[in-house]
């Protein structure tokens, strides 16, 4: 799925405007990708992943 994909997606099953959805990936990329820079090596990085992931289930 590309980026537009996700975004109607989410706006479909979360009854959520497409504009605010995009907003929102938009920032969730930002603090993914900050996270990730941030971690110290790859064994980090995919801890970090896939506790954001686990966080995001709730």
């Amino acid at each position: 799925m590309n980026k537009t994909e996700v975004t109607m997606k989410v706006s479909q099953l979360s009854g959520i405007r497409q504009e605010d959805c995009h907003k929102i990936i938009i920032a969730l990329e930002q603090v993914l990708g900050e996270e990730l820079n941030a971690s110290n090596g790859v064994r980090n990085a995919f801890d970090k992943a896939y506790k954001l992931m686990g966080f995001l289930k709730r």
